[in-house]
């Protein structure tokens, strides 16, 4: 579906800026930060860009990534997937293949006071070759 649809389904206009973002979003491999779609988007202030991200996060088109570092970071809702992140330079990697749901069912007879699970995070630290 083009972006342009998606935002529409979801009730909110289909700007320029709006749709340079989700471009952004949806041509990277990894979750980006506001600062880092800032410095890939053409006149746009970052004020913009983090209102932009925000309502792209609650119409449930881009979801909110943070890493241990901290710091938020975005990318385009869809397709389930986890990360390996560099703790030297930074970079990340998708990770799409998903296969938790035993651990998921393992942690759910150990717990004491849980019945589901709704959802889940999975990130994997380490180094990349180029910092290896």
């Amino acid at each position: 579906m083009p972006l342009s649809h998606l935002l529409r389904s979801k009730g909110l206009r289909a700007t320029p800026k709006r749709l340079s973002i989700m471009k952004i979003l949806q041509s990277c491999t990894g979750p980006l930060t506001a600062e880092e779609v800032r410095a890939r988007v053409a006149d746009v202030d970052l004020v913009t860009v983090y209102r932009t991200l925000q309502s792209l996060h609650a119409a449930e088109l881009a979801h909110e990534v943070r890493f241990k570092d901290g710091v938020m970071r975005y990318e385009l809702s869809g397709g389930h997937h986890h990360h390996l992140v560099c703790t030297d330079c930074g970079v990340v990697e998708e990770l799409e293949a998903c296969d938790v749901e035993p651990l998921e069912k393992k942690v759910l007879k150990n717990s004491r006071g849980f019945k589901t699970i709704s959802e889940h995070a999975l990130e994997f630290f380490g180094l990349c070759n180029k910092c290896a």
